[in-house]
């Protein structure tokens, strides 16, 4: 390969130095050109494509020029062999040969305005030879202007007066939105009011208004997204969330959980802390579903567990078949229909509990209140038990005082008798 390479190199030297040393020939059809300008914004790329073209050749030569309000991005050099040091480059005579072509990539320029004003990439200096004999040396260039930078609008702010905050739930069914002209102004605005978190609309204007208002919309979550125009193009999309829910109806029957046991064919898992058959019962307002809110959450299947229906005798029933791990819960039911909730339930609070083949326990206020006495009197008891402990541990205190003293006093005396013997 190194021997191939500096027969290359000598060839192109040969053919360069034979290419210099003839005068340009009037019938040399071959040239270098560049290709791509026009007009660009500020801050916007482009690229120019230096070409040698119009005759069959073997080497060439020439220099590449780059001006006006530009920055090059990259510069990058055509599929030749370049000699060393001359490669394609801004104000860089290149030299190199090829295999005999009529068409090459001799570099592509990629360029960014950078501001107002005019410029060209131009290609001077140019020899192409075949074996030697020169057959071409026209050059060319291509001119580019800038223009100023687009600004098109920035991002949209979007409010709401029946749903102000994006993260809480209303039991408003209309929608009000308002919006003002964002940075940049803005000739118009394409707006989208569906379920889909992300939707982009056309870019199409549909409105001139800054305000928007949708009405009767069902329990859920929907989401209005809008994005600005102007003679600069179109702004990034705003996605406003809002939310629905139902709205209570306080004239309807309050529910209320009026059982909750084990089925007859229940059983308890010891060693996983589950028990399995759980009937609950209540009433509610009839022809309204049922919906249940445990807490902690028992997270059962929708499909296998439908919200039950309210029978026109106001009662419900719910079994749960599912393992429930063993544990104390919390109970609210809500009467639904369509858009609208009947007022919560008194909350139960109950125990799941595997003893005695499993059962459940109804924790009511008397529980709680014998809870508390009983907290109390923990509380109690460990003040005394430490005020016990504080009393003698005075007393121990003193005595070990008076033995100290004592002692010190006998010593004192034994060794005064000592003295007078």
């Amino acid at each position: 390969m190194l021997k191939l390479n500096n027969l290359l190199v000598t060839g192109a030297i040969v053919s360069l130095v034979s290419l210099v040393s003839l005068p340009a020939q009037a019938l040399a059809a071959g040239s270098i050109t560049a290709s791509g300008g026009g007009s660009y914004n500020a801050g916007n790329t482009f690229t120019i494509t230096v070409r040698a073209s119009g005759a069959t050749f073997d080497s060439l030569q020439g220099l590449i020029s780059v001006s006006g309000p530009v920055s090059i991005v990259s510069f990058s050099a055509g599929g030749a062999t370049w000699l060393p040091g001359k490669s394609p480059n801004n104000n860089n005579q290149f030299v190199g040969i090829v295999s005999p072509t009529s068409s090459l990539t001799v570099a592509t320029v990629k360029l960014k305005g950078t501001k107002v004003g005019s410029g060209k990439v131009s290609v001077s200096g140019v020899r192409l030879a075949r074996s030697g004999a020169e057959v071409g040396t026209g050059g060319g260039s291509s001119s580019y202007t800038i223009t100023p930078a687009l600004a098109p609008p920035g991002s949209v702010s979007v409010t709401s007066s029946t749903h102000p905050n994006q993260e809480e739930s209303y039991d408003v069914p209309t929608v009000e939105l308002a919006w003002s002209a964002p940075g940049n102004g803005a000739t118009g605005y394409s707006t989208a009011f569906n379920q889909s978190a992300d939707t982009t609309p056309v870019a199409k204007i549909g409105t001139t208004d800054t305000t928007a208002k949708y009405a009767d919309n069902p329990v859920g979550t929907y989401y209005f997204h809008i994005r600005a125009n102007n003679k600069d193009g179109w702004s990034e999309t705003t996605h406003f969330k809002i939310n629905i829910k139902p709205t209570t109806d306080s004239t309807l029957a309050v529910p209320a959980i009026t059982s909750i046991t084990t089925a007859p064919d229940a059983t308890n898992d010891i060693e996983a802390g589950t028990l399995t058959g759980i009937v609950i019962k209540g009433t509610g307002p009839a022809g309204y579903a049922m919906m249940l809110t445990f807490t902690p959450d028992w997270a059962l299947p929708a499909d296998n567990y439908p919200a039950p229906i309210i029978t026109e005798q106001g009662t419900w029933e719910l079994t749960v078949t599912d393992p429930i791990k063993a544990g104390f819960y919390k109970l609210i039911a809500v009467g639904k229909k369509d858009s609208t909730v009947s007022p919560e339930s008194p909350a139960i609070t109950f125990e799941v509990s595997i003893a005695e083949g499993g059962k459940i326990r109804l924790v009511t206020s008397d529980d709680a209140t014998a809870a508390y006495k009983q907290s109390q009197e923990q509380t109690r008891v460990a003040a005394a038990t430490a005020r016990k402990k504080m009393v003698w541990g005075g007393l121990a205190g003193v005595v070990l005082l008076a033995a100290i003293v004592l002692g010190t006093i006998f010593r004192r005396k034994l060794f005064s008798g000592f003295n007078k013997i």
